[in-house]
């Protein structure tokens, strides 16, 4: 088995002579193999370990227990130790993840702290063979794509799976051999965690009842499949580049250069863009991925719904990917007297004066208008049923029908703020103004007004053609 994970190590390139490696042990059978293995390899690989144990703070005395072993092993090798305590189920409980991920992601967190403390180059964790089948039919039978069925990598950026090539049968035959004890956590023979259902009834019976060889076969197919995935991973790479651009916190595919692609490109482009709006792809299945495909191939206005609060919409002639956001506050209308400054409650203002005359150069959120053509007393507020503006010779058109006409989403409609007289919309903030209120040769009252966003937005910007 030794000459096994060298060849494994090797060929995957995990270690450089030299490197120091943390090593993630809990006590059980596969992180006690990692650990005597590793020592043995210590001088031929010129390496310095380090141990870390997390207590997860669930099982009580029994994980009390595997922290004293594994100290006690660490101590009889010589090996550097450090163990580290957390109430995962609290942790879990006030974060929102099962304990199972809290667990996982504290044991992460920790082992990248103590790399960068001792400047280590590597953390070498104790997955094998077994437990990539488990992830590769776990991974199935939720829905995924190809990626999900390649199996555990032997790599992922400064994370290494020295043991990945044996099988638990091979650990538990090494350690038996050399009469080197380890822990078992009884949490691992309960049948309540999928996981420990796949491992405990879904494997076995594969194993009895269809093929002995079953999991070989998986893991060869995960292997071939790794070749693909990586093709395609290219391949989506530049459709990627190609028709997806990144704007503030969202994401935007142009659906006509997308959809040149194959359907499988389609996917992990897609796949690709909902993992940089959600920082992960857990529990993304591939029902959600087709939803959005579909999305793509509908009409206009229609959104998916995805976890982590993601909202996909087509909107001409693009799909936007983002995180849901709040609600916007909905002021009530703001009388306006002139001269006046008023500031909206979400920390944007107007600034209304009066001027005898006027010397300007059109900008996108400062206007002038003829003060003596406004009927009403003017109103800032959001759109409501029945607003319109004046367009060119003299025709009305419908607030609802100037946003379909200029591709406003639909729902940033509620959201730009208007200058109304009554219901004909003086100045829709961004867009235009009416046609109504302009200043001509006979205007004897300039009325300028000024909109500041919260985030101190200037108006150097001149109007291009909008008016």
């Amino acid at each position: 088995m030794i000459n096994k994970v060298i060849k494994y190590i090797n060929r995957n390139n995990m270690i450089n002579k030299g490197e120091g490696i943390i090593l993630g042990v809990s006590g059980g059978a596969d992180s006690v193999c990692l650990l005597t293995v590793l020592n043995e390899l210590k001088e031929l690989f010129n390496t310095e370990l380090y141990v870390v144990h997390v207590n997860h703070g669930i099982r009580g005395i029994e994980a009390d227990n595997d922290e004293k072993y594994v100290e006690s092993l660490c101590s009889s090798m010589g090996i550097w130790f450090r163990a580290y305590r957390y109430d995962v189920p609290s942790l879990a409980e006030k974060n929102g993840l099962s304990e199972e991920e809290m667990g996982r992601n504290i044991r992460y967190n920790v082992f990248e702290k103590v790399r960068e403390e001792v400047r280590a180059s590597k953390i070498a964790v104790a997955h094998n063979s077994n437990d990539s089948v488990e992830t590769i039919l776990y991974n199935m039978c939720r829905g995924t794509g190809i990626k999900g069925v390649c199996g555990i990598p032997p790599v992922r950026g400064n994370v290494i799976r020295p043991i990945m090539c044996c099988s638990r049968n091979e650990i538990e035959e090494y350690l038996n051999t050399r009469n080197i004890r380890y822990k078992i956590d009884s949490t691992n023979l309960k049948g309540e965690y999928t996981r420990n259902k796949i491992r405990l009834e879904l494997i076995p019976y594969i194993s009895e009842n269809i093929n002995t060889r079953s999991q070989e076969h998986i893991l060869n197919l995960a292997e071939q499949l790794s070749s693909i995935e990586k093709y395609i991973n290219n391949e989506s790479e530049k459709a990627y580049l190609q028709s997806v651009g990144e704007i503030e916190d969202e994401i935007r595919i142009d659906t006509g250069l997308l959809n040149q692609y194959p359907d499988i490109i389609r996917q992990e482009v897609i796949r690709r863009c909902i993992e940089r709006i959600a920082g992960k792809l857990k529990d993304i299945t591939s029902g959600h991925i087709n939803s959005v495909m579909e999305l793509i191939d509908n009409i206009t206005g229609k959104q998916v719904n995805l976890p982590y609060n993601i909202i996909c919409e087509n909107i001409y002639g693009y799909c936007r990917i983002r995180k849901r956001r709040s609600a916007v506050t909905h002021f009530k209308p703001i009388e306006v007297i002139v001269p006046g400054e008023y500031i909206l409650e979400n920390g944007s203002k107007f600034i209304l004066t009066l001027e005898n005359s006027v010397n300007f150069m059109e900008k996108i959120y400062t206007k002038w208008f003829d003060y003596d053509r406004i009927k009403n007393a003017m109103q800032i507020r959001f759109r409501q049923n029945g607003d319109f503006l004046e367009v060119a010779n003299g025709g009305h058109k419908k607030l609802k029908s100037y946003f379909i006409d200029e591709k406003v989403p639909r729902e940033q409609r509620d959201t730009v703020p208007l200058l109304s007289d009554g219901s004909h919309i003086i100045w829709i903030v961004g867009y235009r103004i009416s046609e109504a209120y302009k200043i001509t040769d006979s205007t004897k009252n300039v009325l300028k007004v000024q909109y500041i966003e919260r985030n101190g937005k200037n108006d150097e910007r001149c109007d291009s053609g909008i008016d």
